[in-house]
């Protein structure tokens, strides 16, 4: 094929991913606090073996994505444009975005009982608990985000197409505002996520993005998180 995009209307998809697939372990964990497994200190680790223990029956790995007839997109200035919507994501994210034919929006969520779970700690004077907990949630949404990228980009593989880095509302200059714009563009709880008045998500540990799709588009290396 010669990577010519047919898209004649939008796709969209959804998945729901098993916990088995994560890579959360406690030598994973103990990095990402800063530890290695001479310097953890013991209430750590306990705390640690505690939340693996619980871990899968707290969460729910939803992710997915809407990929945009190109002839719904414009790209201009230093914004983007889809369905009327204008999306003023500012010089830096236009940038890796300007040679894109069209745009994805990626969502990915692991569910309100973790956060329900922290907090039921941190209300209780359990501080090292909430805290790991809450770590431990924003590490597995964002690998939850890399794992749906991942997908993604192997089914744009098929033809020949390829993606940016996912970006994000509220980082580098563009404004969190423009979760109104892209949550009206998905349907309502896609994925099991919205956006409040104050252009949060609910739940919190969920993670919403723009990828561009093209031919020339280019993408920074990552690593993925996720067991194959």
């Amino acid at each position: 094929m010669d990577g010519t995009i047919s898209l004649k209307q939008s796709i969209i998809k959804e998945i729901e991913f098993n916990f088995e697939n994560c890579a959360i372990s406690e030598n994973h964990i103990i990095e990402l606090l800063g530890y290695d497994a001479d310097t953890v200190p013991e209430p750590v680790l306990e705390t640690i073996g505690f939340i693996l223990n619980e871990l899968p029956n707290k969460v729910r790995l939803q992710s997915g994505y809407k990929i945009f007839n190109p002839k719904k997109v414009k790209l201009s200035g230093d914004s983007f444009t889809i369905d009327n919507r204008t999306f003023n994501c500012g010089k830096i994210i236009y940038s890796s975005l300007k040679n894109s034919e069209t745009i994805g929006f990626l969502i990915s969520s692991i569910g309100e009982e973790i956060e329900n779970w922290s907090k039921y700690f941190m209300d209780n004077n359990e501080i090292l608990k909430g805290y790991l907990i809450d770590k431990v949630a924003s590490e597995l949404v964002e690998q939850l985000a890399d794992r749906t990228e991942s997908l993604l980009e192997k089914e744009l593989g098929i033809i020949e197409l390829k993606a940016t880095n996912r970006y994000s509302p509220g980082y580098c200059g563009w404004s969190v505002a423009d979760q109104q714009n892209l949550f009206s563009l998905i349907p309502e709880k896609f994925c099991g996520v919205s956006v409040n008045d104050n252009s949060m998500m609910i739940p919190i540990k969920s993670v919403s993005a723009v990828i561009g799709v093209g031919k020339n588009v280019e993408k920074k290396t990552m690593n993925v998180q996720f067991a194959k």
